[in-house]
Protein backbone atom coordinates (compact mmCIF):
# COMPACT_ATOMS: atom_id res chain seq x y z
CA UNK A 1 0.00 0.00 0.00
CA UNK A 2 1.22 3.47 -0.90
CA UNK A 3 -0.42 6.56 0.60
CA UNK A 4 -0.18 9.61 -1.66
CA UNK A 5 -0.46 12.85 0.33
CA UNK A 6 1.92 15.16 -1.50
CA UNK A 7 -0.62 17.62 -2.87
CA UNK A 8 1.07 17.32 -6.26
CA UNK A 9 0.14 15.42 -9.43
CA UNK A 10 3.79 14.32 -9.58
CA UNK A 11 3.26 12.66 -6.21
CA UNK A 12 0.44 10.56 -7.63
CA UNK A 13 2.63 9.43 -10.53
CA UNK A 14 5.38 8.53 -8.05
CA UNK A 15 2.95 6.65 -5.80
CA UNK A 16 1.76 4.60 -8.78
CA UNK A 17 5.37 3.88 -9.73
CA UNK A 18 6.12 2.67 -6.19
CA UNK A 19 3.06 0.43 -5.92
CA UNK A 20 3.76 -3.26 -6.34
CA UNK A 21 1.53 -5.49 -8.50
CA UNK A 22 -1.93 -5.94 -6.94
CA UNK A 23 -1.11 -3.15 -4.51
CA UNK A 24 -3.22 -0.19 -3.50
CA UNK A 25 -2.56 3.53 -3.82
CA UNK A 26 -4.60 5.57 -1.34
CA UNK A 27 -4.93 9.08 -2.74
CA UNK A 28 -5.31 11.75 -0.05
CA UNK A 29 -4.41 14.76 -2.20
CA UNK A 30 -6.59 17.03 -4.22
CA UNK A 31 -4.93 19.08 -6.96
CA UNK A 32 -5.64 22.44 -8.55
CA UNK A 33 -4.62 21.13 -11.96
CA UNK A 34 -5.48 17.84 -13.65
CA UNK A 35 -3.38 14.82 -12.72
CA UNK A 36 -2.07 12.98 -15.77
CA UNK A 37 -0.70 9.46 -15.47
CA UNK A 38 -0.36 6.28 -17.49
CA UNK A 39 -3.40 4.10 -16.73
CA UNK A 40 -1.57 1.03 -18.04
CA UNK A 41 0.07 0.62 -14.60
CA UNK A 42 -3.39 0.29 -13.04
CA UNK A 43 -4.46 -2.34 -15.57
CA UNK A 44 -1.29 -4.36 -16.10
CA UNK A 45 -0.26 -4.49 -12.43
CA UNK A 46 -3.88 -4.60 -11.17
CA UNK A 47 -3.32 -1.55 -8.94
CA UNK A 48 -6.28 -0.32 -6.92
CA UNK A 49 -6.53 3.49 -6.76
CA UNK A 50 -8.60 4.51 -3.76
CA UNK A 51 -9.64 8.07 -3.03
CA UNK A 52 -9.75 9.01 0.65
CA UNK A 53 -10.65 12.48 1.83
CA UNK A 54 -10.99 12.18 5.61
CA UNK A 55 -10.83 9.40 8.10
CA UNK A 56 -11.52 8.43 11.66
CA UNK A 57 -9.38 10.92 13.58
CA UNK A 58 -9.91 9.23 16.96
CA UNK A 59 -8.62 5.93 15.58
CA UNK A 60 -5.69 7.66 13.88
CA UNK A 61 -4.72 9.41 17.11
CA UNK A 62 -4.91 6.12 19.01
CA UNK A 63 -2.62 4.48 16.45
CA UNK A 64 -0.15 7.36 16.73
CA UNK A 65 -0.26 7.33 20.55
CA UNK A 66 0.32 3.57 20.55
CA UNK A 67 3.26 4.02 18.16
CA UNK A 68 1.64 1.61 15.71
CA UNK A 69 2.34 3.95 12.82
CA UNK A 70 5.97 4.88 12.17
CA UNK A 71 5.64 8.46 10.97
CA UNK A 72 9.15 9.78 11.64
CA UNK A 73 10.67 7.66 8.88
CA UNK A 74 8.28 9.32 6.41
CA UNK A 75 9.92 12.72 7.02
CA UNK A 76 12.84 13.29 4.69
CA UNK A 77 13.98 16.61 6.14
CA UNK A 78 12.86 19.30 8.59
CA UNK A 79 13.38 22.99 7.87
CA UNK A 80 12.85 25.99 10.17
CA UNK A 81 9.71 28.01 9.43
CA UNK A 82 11.68 30.89 7.98
CA UNK A 83 13.29 28.53 5.43
CA UNK A 84 10.03 27.63 3.71
CA UNK A 85 11.35 28.58 0.27
CA UNK A 86 14.40 26.38 0.83
CA UNK A 87 12.05 23.51 1.71
CA UNK A 88 10.19 23.93 -1.58
CA UNK A 89 13.48 23.99 -3.49
CA UNK A 90 14.53 20.80 -1.68
CA UNK A 91 11.25 19.13 -2.64
CA UNK A 92 11.75 20.14 -6.25
CA UNK A 93 15.30 18.76 -6.43
CA UNK A 94 15.02 15.59 -4.33
CA UNK A 95 12.94 12.45 -4.22
CA UNK A 96 11.39 12.48 -0.79
CA UNK A 97 8.19 11.65 1.03
CA UNK A 98 7.55 14.60 3.33
CA UNK A 99 9.30 17.79 4.35
CA UNK A 100 8.33 19.52 7.59
CA UNK A 101 8.50 23.14 8.62
CA UNK A 102 9.10 23.62 12.35
CA UNK A 103 9.61 26.63 14.59
CA UNK A 104 13.10 27.22 15.87
CA UNK A 105 13.60 26.20 19.52
CA UNK A 106 13.28 29.07 22.00
CA UNK A 107 16.61 30.65 22.91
Amino acid sequence: MVVEATGSPRGLAEALRLAEPRGTVVMKSTFHEAARFDTAKLVVDEITLLGSRCGNFAMALDLLRGKKVRVQELVSKTFPLDAGLDAFEYLDQNSCLKVLLAPRPAA
